[in-house]
């Protein structure tokens, strides 16, 4: 099993959306109807490669499902971003994360590997860490939110 070359990399195509989403605020970002905030944890590594939730979840469903593609139907992303997240993934660190077969493109299986496991591991007890550790400061947080739209109190000071 071996990484695909950056020219077997799907091209993109563009979706529909639904006209109007109740989970989405006007920037296209999703909102969580909790009322309660979350704490969302991103790495990002020297060079620039990032490793956040995303990513994280892609790796868990396709341990999961055994294929980008239905790793990428089973968290609504679309299998290019799937592609290029597991590639971005790969080339990240000294062993890959993902292994898929020669050629892989095309249906072939994909593979968590022991790397990519641990990598889950290790991103999830940072999580975990977190927002142990920040649960008061939310909760405050929270207390103070406005009851707005937007959450803020007033435009000044951001």
């Amino acid at each position: 099993m071996t990484e695909l070359p950056i020219e077997a990399m799907p091209k993109r195509r563009r979706l529909a959306k639904p006209a109007n989403s109740s989970r989405e605020s006007g920037g296209g970002r999703k909102v969580s109807r909790d009322a309660s905030s979350k704490l969302k944890i991103q790495i990002d590594f020297p060079g620039g490669a990032r490793l956040g939730p995303g990513k994280v979840a892609l790796l868990e469903a396709i341990d999961a499902e055994g294929s980008l593609s239905r790793a990428a139907q089973k968290i609504d992303m679309s299998y290019r971003r799937a592609w290029l997240f597991m590639q971005q993934i790969n080339q990240a660190f000294d062993e890959v994360a993902v292994a898929t077969p020669e050629g892989g493109h095309g249906g072939g299986p994909a593979k968590l590997t022991a790397f990519g496991r641990e990598l889950i591991r290790h991103y999830r007890n940072i999580e975990e860490q977190a927002a142990r550790s920040s649960a008061e400061i939310l909760n405050w947080l929270d207390r103070h939110k406005s009851s707005r739209s937007g959450g803020s109190r007033s435009e000044e000071g951001q």
